[in-house]
């Protein structure tokens, strides 16, 4: 038997929006996926753990992945131990993969 291939799901569209005096403007929407498929989720794992400071936005825009999933997967590995907060007074959390 062979395996299912998991897909990511991608839709990207381009909006024209009206403006003053005639001009439009064009916005690119990008709906990315809120799973994970598992065989993508092992290559994050590696790329992490390479890495000397890991933010959620990176991560997302790199696998087209919604930052909110990244956020979840980044704090399951937290939990799990391999990575740690660098500081947790800062706005803008910034993890580090931890050494042991």
């Amino acid at each position: 038997m062979s395996e299912k291939e998991e897909k990511q799901i991608i839709r990207k569209a381009t909006l024209n929006l009206r403006r003053k005096y005639g001009r439009t403007k064009q916005i690119n929407i990008v709906e990315r996926d809120a799973f994970i498929p598992k065989n993508l989720e092992k290559e994050i794992k590696e790329s992490i753990l390479k890495r000397k400071s890991i933010l959620a936005t990176d991560i997302a825009l790199r696998y087209d992945i919604r930052v909110s999933t990244i956020k979840l997967l980044l704090k399951q590995y937290e939990e799990e131990g391999l990575i740690r907060l660098l500081d947790p007074s800062l706005k803008l959390k910034i993890y580090v993969p931890s050494s042991k």
